[in-house]
């Protein structure tokens, strides 16, 4: 499958980060907070509505943080279901949920088109960039790479954060879940994840880049000097060299 990444030339200083992934065939795991353009990404809309598994799961976390001393858990999440009380008992176990997926997620974002204005604009400096083509194997999509969903509103439901406070194993699968789920006015950015469960590394990545393409509206100056330090590089490796 092929992806996609841009780069913004605009400021000289950032280069490196563009050679980086020509010459090394690595890009920066950042974490979630620093890779996001959304600065809204870990806002959401928790479901408080008790489902079948809803008391059994607080029962556990009642009983592990030992909220009573003086009645069963059982019957402590009883009163805590009867009398509106799930959100206060969950509310810190959420946050810190979030807290540890901010703190252990480390993300790359790609996209799965090159084409159209909105990504040059965004991602690309305006044109004064480069959109890297990036082939990698379809056996990953799902595995390391995953596509986001757009959605009209972002929920999810209590169970899955009680689940990742009580069984580690099953909290990345909550951090992919919210890491992987974006509204709707993203979906231009057709984007694509890779989420792992480190950050702040060099990642090399999976696959092979296949083309570069410059944007329209890259200085001359640049162009010729970026693209004169690769050009030796793109030979060798096949990789094809374009300009909008």
């Amino acid at each position: 499958m092929k992806i996609y990444k841009f780069k913004d030339f605009t400021d000289p200083n950032k280069h490196s980060h563009f050679y980086q992934i020509i010459f090394e065939n690595s890009i920066w795991c950042a974490k979630a907070d620093d890779s996001l353009n959304d600065r809204n990404e870990f806002m959401f809309t928790v479901d408080y509505k008790p489902s079948l598994q809803t008391a059994d799961l607080l029962s556990q976390v009642v009983a592990k943080y030992k909220t009573t001393n003086f009645l069963p858990s059982q019957i402590s999440t009883s009163l805590v279901l009867q009398n509106g009380r799930l959100e206060a008992i969950a509310g810190p176990i959420i946050g810190s949920v979030i807290k540890k997926c901010r703190n252990t997620v480390g993300i790359v974002s790609f996209s799965l088109t090159n084409t159209g204005d909105y990504l040059w604009d965004e991602h690309g400096g305006n044109g004064n960039g480069a959109c890297i083509e990036i082939d990698i194997p379809d056996a990953l999509i799902g595995e390391r790479y995953y596509p986001v969903s757009y959605v009209s509103q972002k929920v999810f439901h209590v169970d899955s954060f009680l689940e990742s406070d009580l069984f580690p194993d099953r909290a990345f699968t909550t951090y992919k879940n919210i890491l992987l789920t974006k509204p709707n006015r993203w979906s231009q950015e057709q984007e694509i994840r890779f989420i792992a469960n480190r950050q702040e590394v060099n990642m090399i990545m999976d696959g092979y880049i296949r083309k570069i393409t410059f944007g329209a509206n890259v200085p001359a100056h640049t162009l010729s000097q970026v693209e004169a330090n690769i050009v030796e590089h793109c030979n060798a490796n096949a990789i094809k060299i374009a300009k909008l």
